[in-house]
């Protein structure tokens, strides 16, 4: 355990190890302290991971007049009997200062879709930390982000994904805009889970599962315990139930909008290898395999020839590494790579 009140969140915690750290504060003993605590919950981990992400930003931007203004702001209206969750005093209140800039993140609708400039993804972070039961969550491409929701249940977003927020009573609510999550959920059978995705919706108590945004395609895979998955309440028509599909560990359920789910057996911890920075393909053509590559990378693969994207492709490879894969590629079929340094790599097939 760590040194601080039991009562403290893994949030709040994580801070004043990070606090006491970089001032140099930790003994032995408290360094070893930590790494115990660290090992001790998955959300102790996944809490100082975003503290210390927030910390490298808030110091790579700390000159920017709008921190600075908004960390002035902070200090003269600092609550009374509050102590912040982070080290730095004027952090919880700039964060709700900064949140206001940041429009929508209360709802459970689209996200903005511009790509938000450093100090404002510092601002958003900041303002997540502020108000974590109505909070947007995002990931670049080729970035992972563990970070732990307020009722203790852990989401990992994978590359270019947006979560949201949206905890009230009787719901922990979340939607994802964006990309795909991995959800490590926090058993309490009086406030079901909820993951809102295109046009379904995902319930469960305490489990682990990962869902993924293909355009308006949802796919759920269920790593461990039980969820339930039907059509968002808003699209049901009055009077007439949902339909409602039970799944167990070990299934792959695919949803298309007005269409049936399915579902099917399959191999659920290959579909969550990338929160190692990998990814697996068993068989897929070449084609779906350079589409998944490009996922975590701004210098995509292109296939020149279209035959060629019927390969069979099979193997572990990394992710946001794609002179890797091009160059794996050519080594097991008829391939070369061409492209200008820092444009896209082209798999042609050879004379």
């Amino acid at each position: 355990m760590s040194r601080f009140a039991p009562d403290r969140s893994p949030r709040d915690a994580a801070a004043e190890w990070l606090e006491r750290r970089e001032q140099g504060a930790l003994s032995a003993d408290e360094e070893a302290r930590l790494a115990q605590w660290l090992d001790a919950d998955v959300r102790h981990r996944a809490a100082y991971d975003e503290m210390a992400r927030l910390y490298a930003l808030a110091d790579e931007h700390a000159a920017d007049s709008r921190i600075l203004g908004l960390r002035q702001a902070a200090l003269t209206a600092r609550p009374v009997n509050r102590r912040p969750i982070w080290g730095v005093a004027a952090a919880a209140s700039l964060a709700v200062a900064a949140g206001l800039a940041w429009s929508g993140v209360s709802s459970l609708g689209d996200a903005p879709s511009v790509t938000p400039s450093p100090v404002a993804r510092l601002a958003e972070a900041l303002s997540a930390s502020a108000d974590p039961r109505s909070a947007v969550h995002r990931t670049r491409v080729g970035e992972r982000l563990a970070l732990t929701l307020p009722d203790g249940s852990v989401a990992t977003l994978n590359t270019d994904s947006i979560l949201k927020v949206a905890y009230r009573d009787g719901e922990r609510g979340v939607r994802l805009v964006r990309g795909q999550a991995l959800f490590e959920v926090a058993k309490n059978k009086a406030v079901p889970f909820r993951v809102y995705a295109g046009d379904r919706q995902i319930t469960a108590v305490g489990t682990v599962f990962d869902v993924r945004l293909d355009g308006d395609r949802v796919k759920v895979a269920l790593v461990e315990g039980v969820v339930k998955v039907a059509p968002a309440t808003t699209r049901v028509q009055p009077g007439k139930p949902a339909p409602q599909v039970e799944m167990t560990a070990g299934e792959v359920l695919e949803a298309a909008p007005a269409a049936p789910m399915r579902v099917a057996t399959a191999d659920t911890l290959r579909s969550i290898s990338w929160r190692s920075g990998v990814v697996e393909f068993a068989g897929e053509p070449l084609g779906q395999a350079v589409a998944e590559m490009n996922r975590y990378t701004t210098r995509p693969i292109e296939i020149a020839d279209a035959p060629a994207a019927s390969y069979r492709v099979s193997g572990v490879f990394r992710t946001g590494d794609p002179d890797q894969f091009a160059r794996m590629m050519t080594q097991v079929f008829p391939l070369e790579t061409q492209g200008a340094p820092g444009g896209p790599i082209i798999l042609t097939r050879k004379d």
